[in-house]
């Protein structure tokens, strides 16, 4: 068992509700239908997924902290559907085909995430308003204009609205917004919350999560199989590799993807009176581009969420807890909040965290 206090991690993962005592480590060598590395939400959701079609599988999920240790329990509690690719440069690429159905893909996401969440009773703060992204100088209107219209060129215009300055203001005050577009397919969740209820559910469900066990190598071929620290898990049908920017650990998979940083900060809850000033009733999503260009939640208990996009590398791939703890960026990160809300005044900050997410290398 580890001596790590889990919690400590984000603000997420201190308010998930849960007292994060690891699962049973693997004790031997098993044989499985399925092996899945890694407990986050892409190990978590294949297993819902193949379980919900396949009830009868075995499904054995190994996991080298806790489920939700990583990415899926610090993000910025966006469920959002896009990619870093805009519609236009989808269609150029690929095909104006190509690029409706990743849309729809993405949108189906969103919705499975609500619908699940609602099925297996998993309390995740959702809130279904959308996202805001807002223009916050001329060109940034140009650029959110010309995404509106990418989107109304694949024939996903009914999922995207453009809203002038006034529009804008009326459903969150950010002072020097132009303009913006409110994208209806996104949810804002507590991420560690639905993490860890999404853990919670595979096991209803019949699959065995190991924490506490270390993935050391794989193999492929007719007898696929996870090599840990705690011996081997054979698969009858599959392996799954779902460790995302950890991935990197492993020497097959090291060049794979580079694993970057991402940290946030988040405020005490403000008080209704600053609320009164700000508005966004509705807790939409708000992202902007720019020097204090960021993701931001506002939470179910009245706090705001800011991410920077200041991402980092670290040098030759390596992931410590240190990157976590970046002063500089979260200096910058509280600036943000007070560039996007000069209403909070001298609001406190209560925390600050970090982690790493997995950027594909192309």
């Amino acid at each position: 068992m580890t001596d790590r206090d889990y919690r400590s991690f984000s603000y997420w993962h201190e308010t998930s509700g849960d007292d994060f005592r690891p699962r049973p480590p693997l004790d031997g060598s098993i044989d499985v239908d399925v092996a899945i590395l890694g407990a986050g939400y892409t190990g978590l959701w294949t297993a819902w997924q193949l379980l919900d079609r396949e009830p009868d599988l075995r499904v054995a999920i190994i996991e080298s902290e806790i489920a939700g240790f990583g990415a899926s329990g610090r993000n910025g509690g966006w469920c959002y559907a896009s990619i870093a690719l805009s519609p236009v440069e989808l269609t150029a690429k690929y095909g104006r085909d190509a690029a409706l159905a990743v849309a729809e893909a993405m949108s189906g996401a969103v919705h499975e995430t609500r619908r699940v969440a609602a099925l297996e009773g998993i309390d995740a703060d959702i809130a279904s308003s959308g996202a805001l992204e807002v223009a916050r100088a001329p060109w940034q209107v140009d650029r959110i204009r010309a995404g509106y219209e990418g989107w109304q060129s694949i024939g996903f215009g009914d999922h995207v609205e453009f809203l002038d300055e006034a529009e804008t203001k009326q459903r969150v005050n950010v002072p020097t917004a132009l303009a913006s577009m409110w994208k209806h397919d996104a949810i804002a969740i507590h991420p560690a919350k639905l993490a860890r209820g999404l853990a919670r559910a595979v096991e209803r469900r019949g699959a065995t999560i190991y924490e506490q066990t270390r993935v050391l190598d794989y193999s492929g071929g007719e007898t696929p199989v996870l090599r840990t620290d705690h011996g081997d898990v054979r698969a009858r049908r599959a392996i799954v590799l779902a460790g995302e920017a950890y991935l990197t650990r492993l020497e097959k998979t090291r060049r794979h993807v580079i694993p970057l940083t991402s940290n946030m900060v988040i405020t005490e809850p403000l008080s209704p009176a600053v609320w009164d000033e700000i508005g966004w009733a509705n807790r939409e999503l708000i992202g902007g581009a720019g020097p204090t260009g960021a993701y931001i939640q506002k939470t179910a208990d009245g706090r705001i969420a800011l991410g920077p996009y200041w991402p980092r590398y670290p040098y030759n791939s390596k992931i410590t807890d240190a990157l976590d703890r970046d002063a500089m960026v979260f200096d910058h990160a509280r600036r943000c909040v007070r560039e996007w809300f000069p209403q909070v005044g001298d609001v406190r900050f209560t925390h600050a965290w970090g982690g790493v997410f997995g950027m594909p290398r192309d």
